[in-house]
């Protein structure tokens, strides 16, 4: 998937429009990277789809993550440690 944003991002006119405040910014560019405005909603609907099918996913591939996520995450204290 990063190979894939990469080449999107390097070798495409696009740059991929992985991200959507890239792709909000675009609308103010007139360069041929940049869209038109009323393309903006479609772009936007299309990666929250994306991320929503990506999220299905990861839930189906690997059901136990949200239950061991805990175990991932070292504790910490909230005092200073002084060096």
């Amino acid at each position: 998937m990063g190979a894939y944003i990469g080449a999107a991002y390097w070798f495409t006119s696009s740059t991929s429009f992985a991200n959507p405040a890239v792709t909000v910014g675009r609308i103010f560019s007139d360069t041929f990277a940049g869209i038109a405005p009323s393309s903006v909603p479609a772009f936007v609907m299309a990666q929250l789809a994306g991320a929503a099918v990506g999220l299905g996913l990861l839930l189906i591939l690997f059901p136990s993550a949200p239950r061991s996520a805990d175990d991932a995450v070292l504790p910490h204290s909230s005092e200073k440690v002084s060096a």
